[in-house]
């Protein structure tokens, strides 16, 4: 059998997943994203979206933030993009971007299209996550360091499976389903600090939708689309990433879900400054220095890291999220970095705007230098003092991971910006018991009728 024909195997004949672990992870990942969408319902870039695809016809998936219900690609695409836009999503290793910010939208307006039950998305959930770790691990990081978006690739792919899993395909249907979405995948990291960067999200999960479905109506493709010549690795990674090995023989065993668990963000902003604000932080709070104290602040990060954040003097919000310099000030000069901190228009506190030439971010020059290697920062006071720390452990992440209140405190965080308190503790309740929903109307529902913020992102 080849690659994508063992994937398609294990896809569609694995049993219904009944490991609870896995479920959980499964349920929080979809708790953790119906809170940032709701969050990112009303930024531009997600109204912008939402403007566009309510031409193109009604249908019976909700759209966050909208009574009117759409087909359930426009859906995804709208729904995908509001959970990506505030850089808030959560990621996942082996994918090197983001995964739930894809699969959730994409199943849950599959789901409400062909009136599923809340088990069978964590089922498709954790399935389709399989599929997105084991074609990661065999073109990354290579596929990253080339450029490539990879939440706009390799998520596109492993989210079609999970929409055929949802679909309940055959093993050759969830062939051609994978087949399909390769062709869709694309997406350059030349748009992160732009509107199109978390589009790349929703338009990742229309694909997958569409994939699943038009290999649900008959549609076939090549059986080979991720090995060989001109195949996905091969086009989009080229011989120095790993290969398919080593992914293929750990498929299912453990599940990925559990081998790598997904990351979940605490600050909403790109990944790539999180272990500098937790490292900043950490030596504020131990140390006591305010602003004021602060001389200077430098900050080596691996090479991919440092490309990411590409934006020393940020202008606009989708900027501020890529800024080192940016977020660095702005944990300084507040304490924390949260959703207010990136508003549209807004200007630049001038407390940040003046701390930013204090901070500095160095590339890690070392020839082994990877995203896995520790952060060093290094504070100079005023008192002449240095404090240092390296940073290995990012918080949300396994090494560091959340527990139940700290989903729940993010969830009712974001959820409150377009819901009052009960409704938004009711809805996080309905989430809760996703795996006991023989209808996911309690969850969907409360979704169509948000208030319009006091403070609002757009």
């Amino acid at each position: 059998m080849t690659v994508t024909q063992k994937l398609a195997a294990w896809a569609a004949e694995t049993p219904d997943i009944s490991d609870q672990n896995a479920l959980d992870k499964a349920r929080n990942a979809v708790l953790d994203t119906i809170g940032v969408m709701i969050a990112g319902a009303p930024d531009q870039a997600a109204k912008r979206v939402r403007r566009a695809v309510a031409l193109w016809g009604n249908g019976p998936a909700t759209v966050v933030g909208q009574s009117e219900k759409l087909a359930a690609p426009w859906a995804a695409l709208a729904n995908g993009t509001a959970a990506h836009v505030l850089d808030f999503d959560d990621s996942f290793s082996p994918v090197s971007g983001h995964s739930s910010a894809v699969m959730v939208p994409a199943l849950l307006a599959l789901a409400e299209a062909e009136g599923v039950t809340g088990h069978a998305i964590l089922d498709a959930y954790v399935v389709g996550l399989e599929i997105q770790a084991r074609v990661g691990q065999a073109v990354n990081v290579e596929h990253y360091k080339l450029g490539w978006h990879s939440t706009s690739t390799v998520a596109t792919i492993g989210s079609a499976a999970g929409c055929a899993r949802l679909l309940g395909l055959n093993t050759d249907s969830m062939r051609n389903a994978i087949s399909i979405a390769v062709s869709t995948a694309a997406g350059s990291k030349r748009q992160f600090g732009t509107m199109a960067k978390p589009m790349h999200a929703g338009l990742a999960a229309k694909n997958a939708v569409m994939a699943a479905s038009l290999a649900a109506a008959g549609i076939e493709a090549s059986e080979e689309p991720l090995d060989g010549m001109w195949g996905f690795r091969d086009l989009y990674a080229g011989d120095a990433s790993p290969g398919f090995d080593e992914a293929m023989a750990s498929l299912g065993d453990p599940l990925a879900i559990e081998e790598f668990q997904l990351n979940v963000k605490v600050y909403p902003c790109c990944a790539s400054t999180h272990t500098s604000l937790d490292g900043l932080l950490a030596l504020k709070a131990e140390n006591g220095f305010s602003a004021e104290d602060v001389d200077s602040i430098k900050t080596t990060v691996p090479p991919i890291n440092f490309n990411n954040l590409m934006y020393p003097d940020p202008k606009s919000e989708m900027e501020k999220r890529f800024s080192m310099q940016y977020c660095l000030s702005t944990a300084m000069t507040t304490g924390d970095v949260i959703v207010s901190d990136f508003q549209p228009g807004a200007d630049m506190p001038d407390a940040v705007r003046e701390f930013i030439p204090k901070v500095e971010m160095i590339k890690d020059e070392k020839p082994d230098a990877n995203p896995a290697h520790p952060t060093h920062i290094e504070i100079t006071l005023r008192d002449g003092r240095t404090l240092a720390a390296d940073i290995d452990k990012q918080k949300g992440t396994k090494a560091f991971p959340l527990v139940d209140a700290d989903y729940e405190r993010k969830f009712l965080g974001c959820a409150t910006m377009g819901l009052d308190q009960a409704s938004a503790t009711d809805l996080h309740g309905a989430i809760m018991r996703l795996d006991d929903q023989q209808s996911i109307d309690p969850v969907m529902a409360p979704l169509r009728d948000l208030r319009r913020p006091t403070a609002s992102i757009g």
